[in-house]
């Protein structure tokens, strides 16, 4: 939060200053960005032998949780932006960026390794991860004839579904299913990052590459237990770190141009 204050603070500063020039150039603009969003650090690792949590008072290997803080299990999922542009100064912008990444996330991975522990046939199924976001930004761009080169950085509010998975097994008529016993609320987070664009005018449109980081760590907390029938189980704490690189395209059109 206090990284945020002082982005706002900073944005502030920098609009007032570009007030006070002479003439200083006043132009809206709108861009939509779109492409593959690549899981990338402990976000797409995928080790169970790391991930995996047992109770501590178990005679044998017993799986109590999983830990995302160590490894994501994401797979390459999509990221869709909206960004409103304003071009304060000569090379220098604010804008507000919004939009959802989202990351399916590998089984294969937990069934392989349980269905090894145990001896039995479990099915894994989990969530897709879906992060929404809005971020204020600061950015500088450069005009070469018809090509603009842009890159700014941003920082602001993230929001995440619950990783929710389970494990099943059918056991004669019954089905049992290790999963989350409790709600499930969205989570919040900071979530920072930065982007790189390249394009090329074609009338009042621009359309080229755009290549974005972006991060965020979600706690939460997860209580897996057996049902029906229950088992014994404790909350964890835990963490899931997103870390995504996304290399789409990005297409902006300029919505006015006036000069004081």
């Amino acid at each position: 939060m206090k990284n945020l204050f002082l982005l706002v603070l900073l944005l502030g500063f920098t609009l007032q200053s570009s007030f006070s020039q002479v003439n200083p150039p006043r132009r809206f603009s709108l861009s939509i960005s779109a492409g593959p969003a690549f899981p990338v650090g402990v976000f797409g690792g995928k080790n169970m032998e790391n991930a995996a949590v047992y109770f501590p008072d178990s005679s044998v290997p017993n799986l109590a949780s999983i830990s995302k803080a160590s490894n994501g299990f994401a797979k390459v999922g999509y990221s869709i932006h909206g960004t409103l542009n304003y071009h304060f100064a000569s090379n220098f912008y604010v804008f507000l960026r919004s939009g959802v990444t989202n990351n399916p996330i590998s089984v294969i991975e937990m069934e392989d390794f349980v269905n090894d522990l145990y001896g039995l046939d479990f099915r894994f199924s989990h969530e897709n991860n879906n992060m929404l976001s809005i971020t204020p930004g600061l950015g500088y761009f450069l005009k070469k004839g018809s090509w603009e080169y842009r890159t700014g950085i941003f920082l602001g509010y993230g929001q995440i579904n619950y990783p929710y998975y389970e494990m099943v097994r059918v056991v004669g008529n019954e089905t049992l299913t290790w999963a989350h016993a409790g709600s499930r609320p969205s989570l919040s987070s900071i979530t920072a990052g930065g982007n790189l664009q390249v394009s090329r005018a074609i009338g009042k449109f621009q359309l080229g590459l755009e290549v974005s980081y972006q991060r965020a760590d979600f706690d939460y907390s997860i209580f897996p237990r057996t049902s029906p029938g229950g088992s014994q189980s404790v909350t964890y704490e835990d963490t899931i770190k997103v870390r995504t690189l996304t290399l789409g395209l990005v297409l902006n059109y300029q919505l006015s141009s006036t000069k004081k």
